[in-house]
């Protein structure tokens, strides 16, 4: 005869190892500290909140179903959940079995929700919460049925629709003489729990969608065999173009704001500057900082030390890499420069981007599009497919999230007007592989959905230049001298005095360019390109402008002390003039060495005034705030089966339990316990009492034989 399930504990011990290894992957904050045995385990389950975070990860008809139990009384039968989700045993059976494994309802026949969410769901299904004063359920069928006589319609809206009324007049007059509406200590309206049942006919919801919602859109259809895949590819090299624009930050790096991040203007600068829409420069460099190829120093962006190192992998390692940071990453480049809570507009770079849970919603989407890659989904329907599976995220956020990945995913060349690439076939299975194995594989598929490169340009008259097929690494440097006219099959570029002009500007050499255009182009360099090289560079240079953070200005004797001062070496002081000198160096450390000096400098303000104690104190500077490292929650620690095999040995007695794991044990059986309580006086009061719960440090236990509760500190407890 099979043994009666009993509680939470009973239920895990029933467990197969491969059954507890799944609960522990998808609910790792039970495995941290590992518990010493089942009993804790159970307890742990069980505990508030963990609940809570078991809850957001359910889907649609799993949170129906934890909805159905939370208003159906305590020990309802498959039949019974199944009647109130309005469906059938058969078809909730796998959506139980899953609630099963995660620990949040135990028993076969009699069905048990862990008590915090049954007490903490007070308004389930839009139900109201449930009270002493409401109608049973033959009374509220009674009254439901003489309301239908007179107002159907009404109570056909009223069913499927919140419990709260709002409103005044005749109608609400009537419906609450009928019963149907009661009023409140407040007086708000709204429909009690037991009326709401019997107007929905006993159930809890009015349909069950068992399955996620498929991508819908029109078939994908390529009039070239290949062309979505040339373009991919085109994308994903254009991608690491955009990236490279970040070796333009010595020379003109952009700003760092108070609250961290890149100020808007810097970003839209550098953006019309190569060329592109702000969203799809933001999302490269977006995931080249989550890389780790970008920081600040608190007061300008420039590349760190890990881009030397990026710079030298090949073409198709550098592009895995800013695709797994993009794809791993807890950021949306898409939101930059839309208002956040408090109204101001979310920087790049900043934590402000941030958003909890969007890497494993970012992953489910992608997952989702790879079971139809013969559809250009809609973002609608991707919309309906991401709420089914994360129904507690709020719909605005699914929206935004959504149409975040579609032109991310587009910018980096592995999503093509709702459908994956070749490159996005690629990034899925790599999402759960280690990094080695994902970086391996995404360089792999851009190498065989790419052309090999070619290393010869033709060059015309009209100074435009053709690279008949993928540039090679040693032709990148023509980019910097030239504006794109039109990408393809080949890449069509023209020189012009603005263009050569700013690449002067950026210290690029035109006796190199002219020796890789000898060494690279089937004809001799045109004449007229000639000339406008020498031309160009006959004029740069007259006007000379340099960079300056701070301005010194003194008596011509004064600065020529402060300039042969030992300490004034850190400035690399440039005179101007015998009575000015700028500095790179900041205004704040600029003060601090003439006064180690022995000078008595002075600060002012831009327009000769001296400077105020407040800004004397912004000149002095600060340390940058550090960009936190942050995840989406907590992870195994250790193999589940090797979790697994620990929990199983506590269970065996082959350790002993700590104080907590003894009394999550006795919080799992139900039991009671002799508690040992430190008073204040260093004496200890025991006390006999069935723990309750063990949250935050602090343990909930009611004493045997008064039946009050009291709470206390687990350090202060001690047991026998």
């Amino acid at each position: 005869m099979t043994a009666v399930i009993r509680s939470l504990a009973d239920a895990l011990r029933r467990f197969g190892d491969d059954r507890l290894e799944a609960l522990l992957v998808a609910r790792p904050d039970l495995a941290s500290p590992l518990p010493g045995g089942i009993g804790p385990l159970a307890a742990r389950a069980a505990g508030a909140t963990s609940a809570r975070r078991a809850l957001e990860s359910l889907t649609l008809p799993e949170l129906h179903l934890v909805e159905a139990l939370a208003v159906l009384e305590d020990g309802a039968s498959p039949q019974a959940v199944a009647d109130a989700v309005s469906s059938d045993p058969a078809t909730v059976s796998p959506g139980l079995e899953r609630l099963t494994t995660l620990a949040l309802i135990w028993g076969e026949d009699d069905l048990h929700l862990i008590r915090p969410l049954r007490d903490g769901l007070r308004t389930p299904a839009g139900l109201a919460p449930g009270r002493p004063s409401d109608p049973t359920a033959d009374e509220a069928a009674g009254l439901v049925a003489a309301a239908r006589t007179t107002m159907p319609e009404v109570l056909e809206t009223l069913a499927w629709g919140p419990a709260e009324v709002q409103g005044e007049g005749r109608l609400a007059s009537a419906l609450q003489e009928a019963g149907i509406v009661v009023a409140d200590e407040s007086g708000s309206r709204y429909i009690p729990r037991s009326v709401h049942l019997a107007l929905r006919e006993g159930r809890v919801r009015r349909t069950y969608v068992a399955h996620r919602p498929a991508p819908d859109g029109p078939e994908v259809t390529e009039r070239i065999p290949g062309s979505r895949a040339a373009q991919a590819v085109e994308r994903a090299f254009e991608a690491l173009r955009l990236l490279g624009t970040v070796r333009s930050f010595d020379d003109d790096p952009p700003g760092v704001l108070r609250r961290g991040g890149i100020p808007q203007r810097d970003l839209r600068r550098l953006a019309d500057r190569a060329g592109v829409p702000v969203v799809t420069y933001a999302t490269v460099l977006q995931s080249a900082w989550q890389a780790g190829l970008i920081g600040h120093d608190g007061q300008e962006w420039h590349p760190t030390r890990d881009w030397d190192t990026h710079r030298v992998q090949s073409a198709e390692q550098r592009w895995a890499e800013l695709v797994l940071a993009w794809a791993r990453g807890h950021h949306l480049a898409a939101v930059v420069g839309t208002p956040d809570a408090s109204g101001t507009g979310r920087p790049l770079l900043s934590e402000h981007t941030r958003r909890d849970g969007v890497r494993t919603r970012r992953g489910s989407l992608l997952r989702t599009l790879r079971t139809s890659p013969t559809i250009a989904a809609t973002k609608d329907s991707l919309v309906d497919s991401l709420s089914w599976a994360f129904p507690l995220v709020p719909t605005d956020v699914i929206e935004e999230e959504t149409a975040a990945l579609l032109s991310e995913g587009e910018a980096l060349g592995v999503l093509d007007s709702g459908t994956l690439s070749v490159l996005g076939q690629a990034l899925v299975p790599a999402l759960d592989e280690d990094v080695t194995e994902a970086d391996a594989r995404l360089a792999g598929a851009l190498r065989d959905a790419a052309p090999p490169p070619v290393d010869e340009v033709l060059l015309d008259a009209d100074l435009t230049v053709v690279v008949p097929g993928r540039p090679s690494e040693r032709l990148l440097p023509l980019l910097d001298w030239t504006d794109v006219v039109s990408r393809g099959g080949a890449l069509t570029l023209r020189f012009s005095a603005t263009s050569v002009r700013r690449a002067l500007a950026a210290g690029r050499d035109a006796e190199a360019l002219r020796s890789l255009l000898e060494e690279t182009s089937r004809s001799p360099i045109p004449q007229g390109l000639d000339y406008l090289l020498r031309d160009e560079q006959r004029r740069h240079g007259r006007v000379q402008v340099a960079r300056a953070s701070t301005v010194l200005t003194a008596e011509a004797d004064v600065l020529d002390l402060l300039q042969v001062a030992p300490e004034a070496s850190a400035l690399t002081l440039r005179r101007l003039a015998p009575t000015v000198a700028v500095t790179l160096s900041d205004p704040g450390f600029a003060l601090q060495v003439a006064r180690q000096a022995g000078l008595s400098p002075q600060a002012v303000g831009p327009d000769g005034r001296t400077a105020g104690s407040e800004l004397a104190h912004s000149l002095a500077g600060g340390p940058p705030d550090p960009d936190l490292v942050t995840v989406d929650g907590p992870e195994l620690r250790l193999p589940p089966a090797e979790a697994v095999a620990r929990i199983r040995a506590a269970e065996d007695g082959a350790t002993d339990l700590t104080v907590t794991d003894r009394l999550l044990d006795a919080i799992a059986q139900g039991s009671e316990i002799a508690l040992g309580i430190v008073d204040g006086l260093g004496g200890v009061v025991v006390k006999q009492a069935r723990p309750v719960s063990l949250e935050g440090g602090r343990l909930r236990a009611r004493e045997t034989g008064r039946g009050e509760e009291f709470t206390v500190l687990v350090h202060r407890v001690t047991l026998g």
